[in-house]
């Protein structure tokens, strides 16, 4: 790692965005008469409407139509679309994001996301609700770096702001059927309309399903396959001088889980066993027990907007709750202990077996003054209530053809969690000259946890279990023993708080009308917790202490060539302090080990963003990003079994050093009135990156590239649409995510090639 590039990645920006200036006057002399313009783009990135152009913020954007071409329907659709974005889920449904090589990896009830989503401007923080459907979006703004200023405590890697469509005025709907491979079937509908003159209201409803991607040749079925209906209502009231928006949605996801395989060899021979059984190439497993996840999430939330003659007044109230119940073959094969194929006893096998459910109350105050001239500001204040009550047991199964799955073990660990937090924040704008912005402000955060821990080890006397305060606990029943991960039993509470101040200012310089060149420092702030399922009082009580980070960057955003290129790019630097990780290793009393999550002394990031789009004629474009990041932990010791171990100088988790996507869209009108023609192209890479310090070599996620396309009909009266569409073409296998834990290491498969057609009517 040579962080010296720093200087001359920082100068090379810098050069870039100086010389754009005279490139725009030699390319409008060239194109004077060209009238193609690439459209421009409003965001809320600021919380308040602006051109991105004019936003001192690196932020990719996801309008309606790319979504569409691009098929995105979930998160992971958006990282492929956004070069240094990484999305992975540990378990169904469980959401993992990184954004410039900081993202979240404890899903425990205790600590809290790195990267943040919301949803109409509201703040959804947990795993489990962060991967819904996206249908009838207007746009998805991607802010990349720390964001704390306006968006708050947990958005120090990024934020993702999803924009639904209002209720319209008018009557229009729409009705999407898409039937695919892997018996993949999506029906989507979307009405809305007037109700009354001053009323009108928007309903959204939204069916997918596809079968199991993975073959379990132990239980000779597929498995990770998917089953999700979603709906959203929403109530608009326009009145003189305000709008308010009152919006309801509500999912149900049911998977059957179980697509885990050995990756690396640990304690037992478990790839021998899968080897044994058949599971021994690309997307298969053995998975000896049958896995599944069921989320039921929905929410509520009112918006409103008053207008003043000197601004805005903004309201937005919410609540949203999560039930999720996974239950998960934690290895991917029988563990091999004393296994036997021919007599048909494979060992033992361990169930993750989770039930969570999350409550969340938020309120947002905000003003939004006018532009007066050359200054104008944002001030508010946020208020959040957060209760999880999360409940994880590790079950072992004894396997044999015999007598089937047997439950012989089990251990149990409950965290309850009562997160408040509440925030002021402003920031103001002020152009003191006639090229020159200055952009200030902050955030003040204070965050408080109650916390309390509780674990029980069956493989204790039912004596012992009385004496620690747990006596005839049914989920000991009929369990007679333990792999000790739970060493203790106990029930321990445990409170803390934190306060924060998050400052960023931002210098911006416009050249001319069609280049802007911005030089930003921002911080960021993560707040502290507790991690989850730790089968010691000390280590489940200890908390974690809160992150932050200083990011400098610099940047240019730029119009050339009249108009039809749009070329932006940032340098950056960030510096971080107590970064939170999470890693696989031993507790004291322990002899299997936990994930826990600890913090590294400093962490440093050294990164490069480039996006371009490029209106080639008026019916061929070509855009695209590319993301690169140099990363290293500057302080970190894992205490291991041996002792302390220095980690100090490896790359972060989830942090690839090179990723890019290019995306082609030629658009051909057909002769006669018999409609158009849009093909579609996108290829996108990703390098390896690992999930574990200890285990960098081993918990690998495979380097991928992807390439997907659609050729689209379009009828003349644009009312019917016929799209046949392709994702992962080449039928790349990969290993999607990676980790370790006890026995070895663990896998994931990525969804291999789908392919379908996809008709839709607009009304």
């Amino acid at each position: 790692m040579k962080f010296t590039l720093k200087k001359q990645m920082m100068s090379g920006v810098a050069l870039l965005a100086m010389a754009a200036p005279g490139y725009v006057q030699a390319a409008e002399d060239a194109a004077a008469e060209n009238e193609l313009r690439i459209d421009e783009i409003t965001v809320t990135a600021t919380l308040r409407a602006a051109n991105v152009q004019d936003v001192p913020i690196s932020v990719a954007v996801l309008g309606m139509e790319q979504i569409d071409k691009a098929d995105i329907h979930d998160a992971d659709g958006i990282a492929n679309s956004v070069p240094g974005m990484h999305f992975a889920e540990f378990a169904p449904g469980q959401a993992q994001f990184a954004m410039r090589g900081v993202g979240s990896f404890d899903d425990g009830a205790g600590l809290d996301n790195s990267v943040a989503l919301f949803l109409d401007g509201v703040y959804i923080g947990r795993g489990a609700g962060l991967n819904f459907d996206m249908f009838d979006l207007e746009r998805i703004e991607v802010l990349k770096g720390p964001q704390g200023a306006l968006f708050g405590r947990n958005t120090i890697g990024g934020a993702i702001s999803v924009v639904t469509q209002k209720p319209g005025d008018e009557l229009e709907g729409k009705i999407a059927v898409t039937g695919g491979n892997e018996g993949t079937i999506r029906a989507q509908g979307m009405i809305t309309g007037p109700i009354t003159e001053k009323l009108s209201g928007k309903a959204v409803v939204n069916y997918r399903k596809h079968d199991g991607y993975v073959r379990n040749t132990f239980l000779n079925k597929d498995v990770n396959d998917e089953n999700q209906i979603s709906a959203r209502m929403q109530l608009r009231l326009d009145l003189d001088s305000s709008e308010w928006i009152l919006s309801a949605d509500y999912m149900d996801d049911s998977r059957e889980d179980g697509g885990r395989f050995p990756v690396v060899n640990g304690n037992f021979d478990y790839i021998g066993v899968a080897t044994a059984l058949g599971a021994n190439k690309p997307q298969t497993t053995a998975a000896p027990i049958e896995g599944s996840s069921d989320r039921e999430v929905y929410g509520v939330s009112l918006k409103g907007e008053v207008n003043f003659d000197k601004g805005t007044l903004t309201s937005i109230s919410a609540y949203r709750s999560v039930e999720t119940a996974w239950g998960m073959p934690s290895v991917g094969a029988p563990l091999g202990g004393g296994y036997d194929i021919g007599a048909g006893v494979f060992g033992a096998d361990v169930l993750d077996d989770i039930d969570e459910e999350i409550d969340t109350f938020s309120q947002e105050l905000r003003w939004t003054s006018e532009l007066d001239g050359d200054f104008g500001f944002v001030a508010g204040a946020f208020f959040f209530k957060e209760k999880t009550d999360r409940v994880e047991q590790f079950k072992i199964d004894r396997n044999t053809t015999a007598t089937g799955q047997v439950t012989v073990g089990n251990e149990y660990t409950r965290s309850e969690n009562d997160s408040t937090s509440y925030a002021l924040y402003g920031q103001a704008q002020w152009d003191f000259a006639p090229q020159w912005s200055l952009l200030a402000g902050g955030r003040y955060s204070h965050d408080e946890k109650d916390y309390v821990a509780t674990a029980v080890n069956c493989g204790q006397t039912e004596a012992e279990r009385a004496a620690a305060g747990f006596p005839n606990f049914s989920a000991c029943d009929g369990a007679g023993g333990s792999l000790r991960v739970i060493a203790e039993t106990f029930r321990a509470p445990v409170q803390e708080s934190w306060d924060d101040f998050s400052p960023m200012a931002s210098l911006q310089y416009r050249p001319n009308d069609n280049v802007m060149i911005f030089g930003t420092v921002s911080t960021g702030y993560k707040s502290g917790g507790f991690a989850g399922s730790q089968g010691v009082e000390i280590a489940a009580t200890r908390a974690v202490k809160p992150e932050s980070v200083i990011n400098y960057e610099v940047g240019f955003k730029s119009d050339l060539a009249d108009g039809r290129l749009r070329l932006n790019g940032s340098a950056f630097y960030m510096d971080y302090t107590d970064l939170q990780v999470v890693r696989f290793g031993p507790v004291p009393g322990s002899t299997f080990g936990s994930f826990q999550t600890t913090n590294i002394g400093a962490a440093k990031i050294l990164g490069l963003e480039l996006e371009f789009t490029w209106a080639v004629t008026e019916d061929f474009t070509l855009s695209g990003g590319y993301a690169y990041l140099d990363t290293e932990a500057k302080e970190l010791v894992i205490e291991g079994r041996s002792g302390p171990v220095d980690y100090s100088g490896l790359t972060l988790r989830q942090a690839p050093k090179n990723s890019f996507n290019v995306v082609a869209d030629y658009d051909l009108d057909l002769s006669d009135g018999n409609g158009s023609l849009n093909f579609n192209a996108d290829l996108t890479h990703t390098d390896s990156s690992h999930n574990d310090f200890a285990t960098a070599a081993q918990t690998l996620n495979q380097a991928k590239t992807l390439l997907g396309g659609s050729i689209t009909w379009t009828s003349a009266s644009e009312n019917f649409k016929l799209s046949a569409w392709a994702k992962n073409l080449t039928n790349k296998s990969y290993v999607a995510h990676a980790y370790f834990i006890g026995p070895g290491t663990i896998g994931t498969w990525g969804a291999p090639r789908t392919f379908g057609l996809t008709g839709t009517y607009s009304f």
